[in-house]
């Protein structure tokens, strides 16, 4: 049950950048077009996924993410070290959340309300009903340039994505070093670890 919230949590990763007035409705939209996407595909999840991409990419901040579940270590890389971590912890991300995509079995995400945190924060508050019970799903964005919200983290029943690849990631880093770690990242599925 928790891949299966992942999967479709995921899939709302990837959109376009949205104004704060119209986040709820265009993030309703975009789910609802990726779930038909998911029950539109047959055995190839994988085309599914490009377009789910395609959709959410440009709503997803992907680099402070990284940034963000390699917390005070991220500050230690060179320049080069950040932007290979950033393109492998992208690449993982998608590639978690393809593997996953079997698992889709016409469940259904309602946007419910939209929380002002601050003034450059806010939590969109989902929920998923699965055998007749709601899970809660938050998206949580952060004001980015132009006025724009992108996301920065997805809490799936109460767990943030972000601080488990965080906890996993710093105990990698502390006993086996960057290297180490980043050819974990590109070779294991982290998710759940």
């Amino acid at each position: 049950m928790k891949k299966i919230l992942c999967i479709l949590c995921l899939s709302v990763f990837y959109a376009f950048a949205l104004k704060l007035e119209s986040l709820p409705q265009i993030m309703q939209e975009n789910i609802d077009k990726s779930l038909v996407l998911l029950q539109n595909a047959t055995k190839d999840k994988s085309k599914a996924a490009d377009g789910i991409f395609k959709l959410f990419d440009p709503i997803f901040d992907y680099k402070l993410m990284a940034k963000l579940s390699l917390s005070k270590n991220y500050d230690k890389l060179s320049a080069s070290q950040k932007a290979e971590f950033d393109t492998a912890f992208e690449a993982q991300l998608k590639s978690s959340f393809t593997s996953k995509l079997s698992l889709y079995t016409n469940e259904r995400i309602q946007v419910k309300k939209l929380e002002q945190k601050n003034d450059t924060r806010v939590w969109l508050h989902s929920v998923m009903v699965i055998d007749g019970e709601a899970k809660n799903i938050i998206f949580k964005f952060y004001k980015a340039k132009n006025d724009e919200w992108l996301i920065y983290d997805v809490d799936v029943l109460g767990i943030s994505i972000i601080q488990t690849y965080r906890s996993q990631f710093a105990d990698l880093f502390e006993k086996e070093g960057f290297q180490s770690l980043l050819v974990k990242l590109k070779t294991i599925d982290f998710e759940g670890k």
